[in-house]
């Protein structure tokens, strides 16, 4: 019974089977059928609205609906006669395949048409307003165009992406070891030393142009004279730490380097801790207050220059007598120095100078016992010559002749035998090293105080003027002398316009009558002698404290100046000594006009008394 059932069943499973696939083969057609429709509705249409129309009609869906109802039906019938039947994996397989095929599926070509673009045009960018607006009218345009700037201004606002702040790099410390390390390298320490100079002096601008000048204005010969009647402070150098409560001993410029200069200091009495001696040099081209060098020795240093045939040595004389030389190229202390014997000097060195020429040279040197020293550079443990000098001019000395107290030492321009120096008797003597006048050989008396300095014309010119020179004392007077006249008149001129000490003078290098000099107030004067010779022409108040010592450039253009505190002063003189070509011409008139003056006023003085 059970197999005639089954055999049934499965005749009537073979009846819905064909059924189905008849049905299968009619919506094939339907669905081959239709691409072939779309397409000829799109080649009917003439515009794309039609085009939209036609697709989205139901002609399509009218033909299609039948065979799609009637296979629905066929369907559905036959799924519920065999659901008792059927497995449960059967039926979800056949129930994805009608799915599949049920599926309507249509073929539209894509068409890419551009939008119309509709310009707007805003009133304030296409027109002007004019006058003939009314007020309400100007209002509206005014309002227009702030609603557009503020939408401009929110739309640049979210078009531009929030300011954020870039991390900041986490900086990576060394640890102690290593930067002690670190610190204790000599080459690391010297390649720090060498690189901030550097930079300090690239920093430095010179004031080479006037920013200040006016172009337009008239080239007037009293505004001229005006300029030409001052001088400029272009900088200080002062060292809080070694030039504290030191007065200012000596200063020279560098031979090689125009920006270079040393400045030799005195001991410092509040602070026994530091080095007696110290010696700086100072780049002109370093704003900052910082040294380039320092050297120290363990005596206070008088005087300091720098060899004129080395330039990277410098001499320093001390107040124990000892002879000094350090090397940039070494450390802070004395390469070289003389003994503490009666060898050499043992009284204050306050005066030195070097003469000779490249392959032959020697420095000379005299100090307060009236010894007089020549030492060779190469080795300064004894010196080559000794000479003694005594304040009476004769070649046989007595047990009467007192030693001379030389506090000034100066040679005329190329000269090598003859010498002169300055005593703190207030007399002036002329001395040789060698020959049957070694020793003292005349002497110029006309000082009433200890002799401070003397400076010898330098000889650049068509007319020699090297036999004049100039010496300054504590009478507050400075003096002309020509060392060629043999009688007892050898001063040219007496300069008496100052109040006080005059510690220093000296002739500018480039112009003949130009000298300038250096006083206890404070004050830097400047001398013409071809335009006045009772009063200066320049008068500078450079400082409250007495200046000690003054330098001029080699072009003839600044002076450098220190005072009692340990400041240092370079000035601009400008056009003030740059001569014409009849300066020398005139200075020799000067010089004779000066010379009668003077001999009038000494024969009077002679009648009177």
């Amino acid at each position: 019974m059970d197999r005639k059932q089954r055999q049934k069943e499965l005749e009537e499973k073979k009846k819905k089977l064909e059924e189905y696939r008849k049905n299968k083969g009619k919506i094939a057609e339907v669905d081959d059928k239709q691409p072939e429709k779309v397409v000829d509705i799109i080649q009917s249409s003439s515009t794309v609205d039609d085009l939209l129309s036609n697709l989205t009609s139901n002609k399509l869906l009218s033909n299609a609906a039948p065979a799609a109802t009637e296979t629905e039906s066929t369907v559905t019938s036959t799924t519920s006669k065999s659901t008792s039947v059927l497995s449960p994996v059967a039926t979800s397989v056949t129930s994805s395949r009608r799915k599949a095929n049920l599926t309507l599926q249509l073929n539209v070509s894509v068409v890419d048409i551009p939008p119309k673009v509709t310009e707007v045009y805003g009133k304030a960018t296409q027109t002007v307003e004019t006058s003939f607006q009314t007020e309400d009218q100007s209002t509206t345009n005014q309002e227009v165009t702030q609603t557009q700037e503020v939408q401009e201004e929110k739309t640049q606002e979210e078009d531009t992406p929030e300011n954020t702040e870039p991390e900041k790099p986490i900086l990576q410390e060394l640890p102690p070891h290593e930067r002690e390390a670190l610190f204790a390298d000599k080459d690391f320490g010297n390649f720090i030393d060498f690189s901030s100079k550097l930079i300090e002096r690239a920093i430095y601008v010179d004031q080479k142009y006037d920013i200040m000048v006016d172009y337009a204005m008239t080239d007037g010969q009293d505004d001229l004279k005006g300029r030409a009647r001052e001088v400029r402070l272009l900088n200080k150098f002062h060292d809080e730490r070694w030039t504290k409560h030191r007065a200012v001993t000596d200063i020279a410029w560098s031979p090689k380097h125009n920006d270079l200069i040393v400045a030799s200091y005195s001991m410092n009495e509040d602070n026994s801790t530091d080095p007696d001696g110290v010696v700086l040099l100072w780049s002109l081209q370093n704003t900052l207050e910082r040294p380039e060098y320092r050297f120290n020795c363990q005596s206070p240093v008088t005087s300091a220059f720098f060899s004129p045939f080395s330039p990277t040595l410098v001499i320093g004389g001390t107040y124990s007598g000892q002879i000094v030389l350090w090397d940039v190229r070494a450390k802070s202390t004395p390469v070289q120095q003389t003994p503490l014997s009666s060898v050499g000097h043992t009284h204050p060195v306050y005066s030195m100078h070097v003469v000779g020429t490249t392959n032959a040279h020697s420095l000379v040197s005299a100090s307060t016992d009236g010894k007089v020293c020549v030492w060779s550079l190469d080795n300064l443990y004894q010196p080559q010559e000794a000479l003694e000098l005594h304040n009476k001019a004769a070649k046989v000395v007595t047990t009467a002749a007192q030693p001379v107290a030389v506090t000034s030492l100066s040679f005329p321009e190329s000269e090598v035998n003859e010498f002169y120096v300055g005593s703190e008797e207030g007399t002036i003597y002329q001395c040789f090293r060698h020959g049957a006048k070694s020793g003292v050989n005349d002497r110029f008396e006309a000082h009433k105080g200890p002799i401070t300095s003397t400076d010898f014309h330098p000889s650049a010119g068509n007319i020699n003027f090297s036999h004049l020179f100039l010496s300054t004392s504590t009478d507050w007077t400075c003096k002309l002398w020509n060392s060629k006249i043999q009688s007892s008149n050898k001063l040219v001129y007496s300069f008496e316009d100052a109040s006080d000490y005059i510690y220093d003078a000296k002739w500018c290098p480039t112009h003949p009558a130009v000298f300038a000099t250096a006083d206890g107030n404070g004050t830097l004067d400047l001398w013409n002698l071809n335009e006045e010779v009772d009063v200066p022409t320049i008068k500078t108040t450079v400082s409250n404290h007495a200046l000690s010592k003054m330098v001029w450039s080699a072009d003839g253009r600044k002076i450098i100046t220190g005072d009692s505190k340990g400041q240092l002063y370079l000035y601009d003189v400008g056009e003030n000594t740059t001569p014409h070509s009849d300066e020398w011409s005139k200075f020799e008139e000067t010089v004779q006009k000066m010379a009668q003056s003077q001999a009038e006023v000494t024969l009077d003085t002679t009648t009177a008394t």
